[in-house]
């Protein structure tokens, strides 16, 4: 009896593992909810109309933190543009964002504490992980089944949800 029980209990624990599905390109963005080191909240509503390029991250993740010079020249170049947001949601609690930032410039509005949404968007919890949504509030790139992000693409895919 114990080992039909734990065979069971496998069966159901590993089909639910694995029927996480991740998104794919056109799917409607989940609703979410990410409280921003600025004291501000960014939900699904705030971002209609806008291209949005997140980056999920922790302060511990060398790959997280490698990228983060080339993705501050991505920010300069659309900074006067007000229908694009940077937004990097962190696994991190809001003081070690803080402190981090305090010792490393990162362009992006930074989420803290972004657990919750993180396993939405990012069900196999690989980092850094990015996706853009389009002004429709689909996504229109994803990048979170590798561990090394290919920047070109995220820079080409940003211009392309741009252009639409």
């Amino acid at each position: 009896m114990k080992y039909y029980i734990f065979w069971v209990i496998f069966f159901f624990s590993t089909v639910t593992i694995f029927s996480q599905e991740n998104f794919k390109i056109g799917d409607d963005v989940p609703e979410f909810k990410l409280w921003l080191t600025d004291g501000s909240k960014l939900t699904k509503n705030d971002i209609q109309n806008k291209v949005v390029v997140f980056k999920f991250w922790f302060t511990s993740c060398l790959p997280c933190i490698l990228d983060i010079d080339a993705l501050n020249t991505l920010v300069d170049e659309y900074k006067d543009r007000d229908d694009v947001l940077f937004i990097a949601p962190a696994l991190d609690r809001k003081d070690t964002i803080l402190e981090f930032h305090n010792k490393t410039t990162f362009r992006f509005k930074t989420a803290y504490s972004a657990m919750d949404v993180s396993q939405i968007f990012n069900p196999i919890q690989v980092y850094p992980s990015y996706f853009i949504i389009d002004k429709t509030g689909k996504f229109s790139y994803i990048d979170s089944d590798t561990k090394q992000s290919k920047f070109i693409h995220l820079e080409k895919a940003l211009e392309e949800a741009l252009e639409e």
